[in-house]
Order: structure tokens, then sequence, then C-alpha cells
């Protein structure tokens, strides 16, 4: 479960700092971060890479731990409350918060910026499949 805390705290560090000052909506839906972690999870720190574990199921391929780690977020106070209804949760700490948390890990904030910045990428790119998935199927 630590490693939950860990990740969810990686996770809102690197998106606030690759995303900057202001609204910074990280995608909680559609299997989007989950196929964006799936696609860099190599490009993770080394003490987080065999966190996450991935898999189809009937609602799509998904990271089974995200749940959790998105809870974690929220729990920590990182990011907003998760509701059913929301397509997304906003990251609520600063640019200066997330780069001690990172520091605390260990873990430099131009690696954490990189990975949010690759991170939005990839998110960018599951939108895509997703948008072309729900097209191919209409």
């Amino acid at each position: 479960m630590r490693e939950y805390f860990e990740l969810a705290e990686f996770l809102a560090a690197a998106w606030r700092l690759a995303i900057g000052d202001g609204d910074a909506r990280l995608p909680t839906s559609h299997g989007v971060l989950d196929q964006a972690l799936f696609d860099l999870r190599d490009d993770l720190p080394e003490k987080l890479r065999n966190v996450l574990s991935f898999g189809n199921t009937r609602i799509g391929f998904r990271c089974y731990e995200l749940p959790e780690i998105l809870y974690c977020a929220q729990a920590n106070l990182l990011t907003s409350e998760p509701n059913p209804t929301y397509l997304t949760t906003s990251v609520q700490i600063g640019q200066d918060t997330a780069r001690q948390m990172l520091r605390r890990r260990k873990i430099g904030p131009e690696f954490g910026k990189r990975f949010g910045l690759k991170l939005i990428e990839a998110i960018d790119v599951a939108k895509a499949k997703v948008k072309n998935t729900v097209t191919e199927a209409a």
C-alpha cells in the first residue's frame, strides 16, 4: 500500500510540473490514464516500476492498481475528491510542493517534469485511440 501513496505523489508532482501553474486536470476515465501508464511503465522511477499491473477487463484495458492510487492521491489532498461523473481530477498541489515531494523521494524534479511531459503526450495518444474506437463502433 505504501507504494500506492508514493506513486500517487509521483504522478501528482510530475503532472503539476509538466502543466505548470493553473488548472492541472488529470484524466481519470475511459482507460486513458491506464493506457498512458502502460505505455510509460518503463519510464517510471525504478522503485515504482513493478507497482503497476495491467490487463483487459469487461470494461476495457485497465491498470488494476489505479483506483487505489487515485484514492491515495485524494486522501493525501494531492487531487480533488473523486466523483463517478467526473472525467478528470484536479491536481491541488503547486509547483514548489511538487518539487519538494519529489526531492523527499530522492527523485529529481527534472526527472518528474520529463515524465509529466511524456505522460501528457501518452494521454493525448490514448485519447485519440479511445476516440477512434468510439467512432469505429458507431
